[in-house]
């Protein structure tokens, strides 16, 4: 059966859009007039119909080989399982994939600016070290971590899923944690399977999208961090090179010094105790936890934990909205019922809380009850709107509104997130500039008031 879009009015003149299967354009018609309306206008939606429609598109696509592998797969119709493997071949790559280069580049230019200054000079053999640490080990480990994570394993679990789709044997669960939670949920569900393909194929155009704004957020979040890393580093290593000098100073004359100058200097005494090993763990650790601060906002999972943080946390629930509103949507528009559609969305939020709470509404919803319970964290979706009853003739009309509906909530709040974290980021880089400002000025205050004293009474 053929996939139909239709546009249809029924005997009061109210207009009613809708999708549905049927053999042919005879048998929408039949199945229209057998429900009382009347077909305006259809359209399929096979890949057939979609290629006629767009091609004035498609050579440009050709010209780009955006999706070579996977077209030659769908137009030939190959199996499902050759066609994973197609999507294995295609070009990967991650924004964080592309810093890696760069960060290897920086690291060995300090490096070349180290090693020149150490030969000129005679000094800054730690220095030198720590510069060769990291650009001949820090940081091609970072390197190779990246390109694991985000080219080697997504291949790999492809392969892996191609095999077993060619073997008839069920998804290993490693393959099913690495889905986006949208489709997870979705292969998870109660729906047949025929409801579960439909859906899915529904949402896999929206989550290309929504995976680019997602990592738009995180490199938005990220880079503020890097920033404030970078300065934490020059800091250390300021105090642990120039400071000692100053305290050779005051100790060979003899002078006084304030409290917040021997502050200082007892904390360079700590840093210079642990030397070159301890500013190689501070800048191993700045590098790992920034790692992971990539890592754990693109996969989402302490979106949870980060939700009740103030301010931060409101880019998190408006995520988990979204998902949820994307997933109803989707299950809306190809005619799942709404108690299914609102376990299956709310178990895709990736919140243990409102899967619970998601549950337990859609259980009222099937039972016909009537009591919708209060939702804080989803308070943002018209959950409302899945309560209502509608006559016979109206129905279709409704639900496509309602998908509409929803669908255009969940752009809003993807938009909302990356303003969001873009709020974030200028905090993070005003919180960066003032805490570099406040700590040169009390280097400067504690090392060279001494200093100036000093000169005055030699003087």
């Amino acid at each position: 059966m053929t996939r139909y879009r239709y546009e249809a009015i029924d005997r009061s003149g109210i207009p009613i859009h809708g999708v549905t299967d049927a053999d042919s354009e005879s048998d929408l018609f039949r199945q229209l007039t057998a429900r009382g309306l009347r077909l305006v206008s259809s359209s399929d939606l096979s890949l057939n119909s979609l290629i006629d429609g767009n091609l004035a598109t498609l050579p440009r696509l050709y010209q780009l080989r955006v999706g070579e592998q996977l077209r030659e797969a769908l137009m030939t119709e190959l199996p499902a399982h050759e066609a994973v493997r197609a999507i294995a071949a295609e070009p990967l790559s991650h924004p964080l994939l592309g810093v890696a280069p760069w960060f290897q580049a920086i690291a060995i230019a300090m490096f070349v600016g180290a090693f020149g200054l150490q030969q000129l000079s005679g000094r800054f053999h730690a220095v030198v070290g720590g510069m060769a640490a990291l650009a001949f080990i820090i940081a091609p480990m970072v390197w190779s971590i990246l390109h694991v994570l985000y080219r080697r394993r997504p291949r790999q679990l492809l392969r892996i899923l191609a095999d077993r789709l060619e073997s008839g044997e069920s998804v290993p669960g490693m393959v099913r944690a690495a889905m986006p939670a949208e489709v997870r949920c979705v292969m998870t569900s109660q729906m047949d399977d025929n409801s579960k393909a439909r859906v899915a194929a529904e949402l896999l155009p929206n989550l290309l999208g929504r995976n680019f704004r997602s990592q738009q957020f995180v490199m938005t979040l990220l880079g503020p961090l890097i920033m404030l890393a970078v300065v934490f580093v020059a800091i250390h290593s300021t105090v642990l090179l120039v400071v000692p000098g100053f305290k050779k100073i005051f100790s060979d004359f003899g002078t006084d010094l304030p409290g917040l100058t021997e502050l200082v200097i007892s904390f360079s005494d700590i840093l210079a105790w642990f030397g070159f090993t301890g500013w190689a763990i501070v800048v191993g650790l700045l590098i790992s936890g920034l790692i992971l601060t990539a890592i754990s906002l693109s996969v989402g999972r302490v979106g949870e934990f980060l939700e009740s943080v103030p301010l931060l946390g409101m880019a998190f629930r408006w995520a988990m909205q979204a998902r949820v509103a994307r997933v109803l949507a989707a299950t809306i528009r190809c005619d799942v019922p709404y108690g299914e559609s609102l376990r299956t969305a709310t178990a895709g939020s990736g919140f243990q809380s409102v899967r619970q709470r998601g549950e337990l509404l859609a259980c009222e919803l099937e039972s016909g009850s009537g009591n919708m319970l209060p939702t804080e964290k989803l308070s943002g979706l018209p959950l409302s709107m899945l309560f209502s009853t509608d006559d016979r003739t109206s129905a279709d009309h409704r639900r496509t509104a309602v998908a509409d509906t929803f669908q255009s909530l969940s752009e809003m709040l993807d938009s909302a997130t990356i303003g969001q974290g873009r709020l974030l980021s200028i905090l993070i880089q005003m919180l960066t500039v003032f805490l570099a400002g406040l700590i040169v000025a009390i280097g400067l205050l504690a090392m060279f008031l001494p200093l100036i004293k000093l000169l005055n009474d030699l003087s």
